[in-house]
């Protein structure tokens, strides 16, 4: 299976909440103030459903001088990246794939000009 066969969604927080609570280094989503969740799915096993293997949750920034240290003009126009996990055996670049996924919906339908990805 190749990465470009995945699937990745907008959904909501509580769909991945318990996927980042067992895959996240943190395994928590407690103090994140979700502006909006992705999740990323394979075909399930003979087909049937969807398997997720990956998540992510973006924020506003939790300090407003970050955002405007990102995006001084337009500060309010500004996430980050703040929970993100995959299990660990999908594809050489599926981490990448998801990413650029999500920002390319982020594009197409939102006023976001700047994602910060914390490390």
């Amino acid at each position: 299976m190749k990465v470009t066969d995945f699937i990745v969604e907008p959904v909501e927080r509580r769909v991945i909440s318990k996927f980042i609570e067992k895959h996240h280094y943190s395994h928590s989503t407690n103090g994140v103030q979700h502006i909006q969740c992705f999740a990323m799915f394979r075909e399930g096993r003979f087909g049937f459903d969807k398997e997720m293997i990956g998540a992510a949750m973006y924020c506003y920034p939790s300090m407003p001088s970050t955002a405007k240290k990102y995006n001084p003009i337009n500060p309010d126009r500004c996430w980050e990246l703040r929970r993100f996990c995959c299990i660990d055996d999908t594809p050489k670049n599926a981490e990448s794939y998801f990413i650029s996924q999500c920002h390319k919906w982020t594009k197409q339908n939102t006023n976001i000009e700047v994602i910060r990805i914390r490390k």
